[in-house]
């Protein structure tokens, strides 16, 4: 069951420094690619600096997107999951920030990391830090997620909880390369068909997404949903949020306007321009002005 929680609790950290590895995930406004990177050694690279502030150090790579990403506009998701018989899914919403080691910060920072985990911060070939405000904590059940097969050296279940357990492949004849499905999605599903119940389910948890994106279309359908203005909102809202690009586009079409106006094209009044750069000063928070003549 999907839980939502507004920071880390003890819980929480004690999940995370259990695990083996991490991914984070980001995207830029605009453009094709959507990254996401697995990161190994958390107890070296990943620090947890308080309920709401998470860093790792981040290791020289073939790529930079995930820099790139944070630098554009901040979001990032960091994913841990358990591969041990008790599953679970956390997601971290974070906005972040790149701390390069250039930085005036960086040392500081990494310092502090240190202290965080007990031991010494260290990577080799480490470029930045990434630090992400968690937004968000979401935790889900994680019967999705495949486990480690049970191995002839998991002797104990502080052993088999450890991803990184050595895994003899001839120990379980469902196991696959290591790894086994677990049963419980596949049971539950088969469970809510039974009862004619997946439908139901779909139409409360699967209709919006976190951002209030439209869903799924069979589940919208089987709500008697208004596709088309759903959708046009949707869209208004992911214009309305471009900001930037709709201060450009404002200014631009003055600047053609002024230009036709110059030539003899077209006609302009004053009170028209103030009317469009009030509006631009509403967009980026500013206070208007006004002619005192028309108050």
């Amino acid at each position: 069951m999907v839980k939502y929680y507004p920071s880390l609790n003890e819980e929480h950290v004690e999940f995370i420094t259990s695990q083996p590895l991490f991914f984070i995930a980001s995207a830029p406004w605009a453009g094709d690619h959507i990254n996401v990177s697995p990161k190994g050694h958390p107890s070296r690279t990943f620090s947890i600096l308080g309920p709401k502030t998470v860093a790792y150090l981040d290791a020289t790579g073939s790529g930079c997107e995930t820099i790139s990403h944070v630098y554009e506009n901040g979001r990032a998701t960091i994913m841990f999951c358990s591969f041990g018989p008790s599953p679970k899914i956390m997601r971290l919403f974070c906005k972040g920030r790149v701390v390069e080691k250039w930085d005036q910060h960086y040392q500081e920072l990494r310092a502090k990391m240190a202290t965080e985990n007990g031991d010494d911060v260290d990577i080799t070939g480490a470029r930045a830090i990434i630090v992400l405000k968690i937004s968000k904590v979401q935790t889900s059940c994680g019967f999705g997620v495949p486990m480690l097969a049970a191995g002839s050296d998991a002797t104990t279940a502080d052993d088999q909880r450890d991803a990184v357990t050595f895994v003899d492949h001839n120990q379980d004849d469902n196991a696959i390369d290591g790894w086994k499905n677990r049963e419980t999605m596949d049971n539950w599903a088969r469970k809510m068909l039974e009862k004619q119940e997946l439908m139901d389910y779909q139409k409360r948890s699967n209709l919006y997404s976190l951002d209030n994106l439209p869903g799924l279309m069979s589940a919208r359908r089987a709500l008697d949903q208004n596709i088309a203005a759903e959708d046009t909102k949707a869209w208004l809202r992911k214009v309305s949020r471009q900001q930037d690009a709709v201060c450009v586009g404002i200014a631009l079409g003055v600047l053609l306007m002024i230009a036709l106006s110059l030539v003899g094209v077209l006609t302009i009044q004053a009170t028209f321009l103030d009317h469009i750069l009030n509006f631009q000063r509403r967009q980026m928070g500013e206070p208007e002005i006004w002619d005192k003549s028309e108050l």
